[in-house]
């Protein structure tokens, strides 16, 4: 079966409502988060190094 690929614009997306159930990532303990990422094979918790090495993009694709 061949994939069907949809294109959308910047606005689109930006328009577009999203799925994520706020109120349940924010009760979601940091213990809870590590048992889902063990659970997980496509997920890890990046390391302190790691995160030193990250950059913050804003919103507008601009780094800070």
């Amino acid at each position: 079966m061949k994939e069907r690929i949809v294109r959308r614009t910047k606005e689109e997306i930006k328009n577009m409502k999203g799925k994520t159930d706020h109120v349940y990532v924010s009760n979601t303990s940091d213990k809870e988060i590590e048992r889902q990422v063990e659970n997980d094979p496509d997920s890890y918790i990046p390391s302190e190094e790691e995160l030193k090495n990250f950059k913050i993009v804003n919103e507008d694709d601009k780094n800070e």
